[in-house]
């Protein structure tokens, strides 16, 4: 499995949300399948709380829908914070239209675990990176070893993953630009 972070470019789902949310909005609901896509998106771009709502627009006659009734529970498993539990879920057999989707939301998730981790974490057991990961040792391993990071005595010693430059210089820059900012706000109101 290559490194999450390796993946060469993000899904652009924004179009998808918004045709499925306008059609929602024209025709008054959806398919199964549509929702299943609407409700994956939700989860690929981690928009949890318009997940949860959506959940509450699909008719009852719906909600019986194996892929969307599993969507549905991965994305409880991300809302409470069950990421094992959500690696489970993905990891089941989906439809040929829902595989790529799933393959990319457990990657943003490892992404996301990844930057956590080597923000947060000097050094954790190898276990818990795997569970954290959702993979195997041998998985875990290679992920380390891509990332540069190093693992001895069965504990990874991350490095942290540095934020892209803005190109705003130092804090004291972002400061200097807000004030002038509200200082041009508040003549221009006055």
């Amino acid at each position: 499995m290559p490194s999450p972070n390796m993946i060469p470019e993000p899904l652009d789902v924004s179009f998808v949300i918004e045709e499925l949310e306008n059609d929602e909005i024209q025709e008054g609901s959806l398919t199964a399948e549509q929702y299943t896509k609407l409700f994956s998106a939700y989860l690929y771009t981690n928009e949890l709380c318009a997940a949860k709502f959506l959940w509450r627009r699909v008719p009852e006659a719906l909600k019986s829908d194996p892929e969307l009734h599993k969507v549905w529970s991965i994305g409880k498993a991300l809302w409470s914070k069950h990421y094992t539990q959500a690696y489970e879920l993905i990891d089941c057999k989906w439809s040929d239209v829902l595989e790529p989707i799933m393959v990319a939301i457990k990657r943003r998730i490892q992404q996301d675990t990844l930057k956590f981790i080597s923000m947060h974490y000097e050094n954790i057991q190898l276990d818990k990176f795997q569970t954290y990961m959702g993979v195997d040792k041998e998985q875990a391993e290679r992920i380390v070893e891509s990332e540069g990071w190093t693992c001895k005595n069965g504990y990874v010693m991350p490095i942290a993953i540095s934020e892209p430059d803005l190109g705003l210089g130092g804090s004291q820059e972002i400061l200097d630009r807000l004030v002038t900012l509200s200082s041009f706000t508040s003549y221009i109101e006055n």
